[in-house]
């Protein structure tokens, strides 16, 4: 068992997919949050779950070629297909895989998750034959109904990937007996929390492991023992640090490189810029409900307004349409605030994720 300089321990050799997966370098492509499935443990947010939604990364998407912009906007070297359950829409994954695999070619690595419902040979043949690299099962631990899946034959790389769930020891090592030899290599997640009324861990009993983390008391330790347990195996211990701190900066960092603008300052994953706002729509409390209700024609009819009257003061004026604000830079606003507020409009700093939905880490008025 050797630890990562990823917060994370491994026996043997990571997954292909893993691998670019901790240095940013792959794509998230939430493909449906359709799942036949209800697991007490799922951790996606209420907006997808069993919601028939597509997301890349934090972008949601509307037409399917819109995940080729955001896999170059985040200097993607592969994807990572997910759900819900990718293969309850499986037209649309194939669709998007031979996508990605037409636009970038063989070098781009497609790896897929999904439970074992809807894997049957045929199914994992069009994967196949759509250009998929690699197929990750979630089987259900308290189920042996559909282990056998685990073994259909493919020229695909194949894995299994399950969290680890403290109280359920003996589930996990009789389902790393019975695939292995049939799979390549076992993923194991540290199991946590997540802000959800789908989520169940809290009823459960399940306690977290600090105040400073989601991730669930006693998951590690056992994760540790079953690698201890199986050296030979290509196993991965994937904690929440690891998803947080390295893989998702890694990746809004790359992202932040892409679509910084002249006026932003750089500060790894983040943004720092200067932010002008109408009176009826500054970012204090319930901004994002304001927002999801506003007329975002006039709106922006308003913004442009306030464009043409700053530009006399202002070198950088961009109007951001997903947050209904005008951007530039922020040494100019702190500069010319009290011009701003004499026209009546709004100005701040911030500095925020460089992420579609552009997270807001701090934000104070001038």
């Amino acid at each position: 068992m050797k630890k990562t300089k990823n917060y994370s321990y491994k026996n043997n050799d990571l997954a292909k997919g893993c691998e670019l997966c901790v240095k940013g370098r792959k794509l998230v492509i939430f493909i449906t949050g359709v799942c036949q499935n209800k697991c007490y443990f799922c951790p996606i947010s209420e907006a997808k779950y069993k919601k028939d939604v597509i997301f890349a990364n934090e972008m949601p998407i509307e037409n399917i070629n819109d995940i080729i912009h955001e896999a170059k906007l985040c200097s993607a070297r592969g994807a990572g297909i997910t759900g819900g359950d990718p293969l309850t829409r499986l037209d649309r994954t194939l669709r998007v895989i031979k996508l990605l695999r037409d636009k970038f070619g063989k070098a781009f690595h497609i790896h897929l998750y999904t439970p074992l419902n809807n894997a049957s040979p045929d199914v994992i043949k069009k994967l196949e034959n759509a250009g998929l690299d690699e197929i990750r099962f979630h089987p259900d631990l308290d189920d042996e109904t559909l282990w056998r899946r685990t073994k259909i034959a493919t020229t695909m790389s194949k894995g299994v990937e399950i969290p680890v769930v403290p109280n359920k020891k003996e589930q996990i090592k009789k389902l790393i007996d019975f695939i292995q030899g049939s799979v390549q290599f076992l993923n194991l997640n540290e199991l946590e929390y997540a802000d959800a009324k789908h989520n169940k861990l809290a009823e459960l009993g399940f306690e977290p492991k600090s105040d400073l983390s989601y991730g669930v008391k006693g998951s590690e330790e056992l994760a540790l023992e079953l690698l201890k347990l199986y050296p030979k195996m290509n196993i991965h211990y994937c904690t929440t640090k690891l998803k947080d701190s390295v893989q998702l900066m890694n990746r809004i960092t790359l992202r932040a490189k892409n679509v910084k603008k002249p006026y932003d300052k750089l500060n790894g994953a983040s943004l720092i810029r200067g932010a002008i706002y109408l009176k009826e729509l500054t970012p204090d409390f319930g901004f994002q409900k304001k927002l999801a209700k506003a007329n975002k024609e006039k709106i922006l009819e308003k913004l442009e307004k306030a464009k043409e009257k700053l530009k006399p003061h202002l070198k950088y004026l961009d109007i951001d349409e997903n947050k209904l604000r005008i951007l530039t830079s922020r040494q100019e606003l702190k500069q010319k605030a009290s011009v701003v507020k004499k026209l009546g409009y709004i100005p701040y700093s911030t500095e925020e994720l460089a992420t579609y939905d552009q997270f807001e880490i701090e934000s104070e008025e001038l």
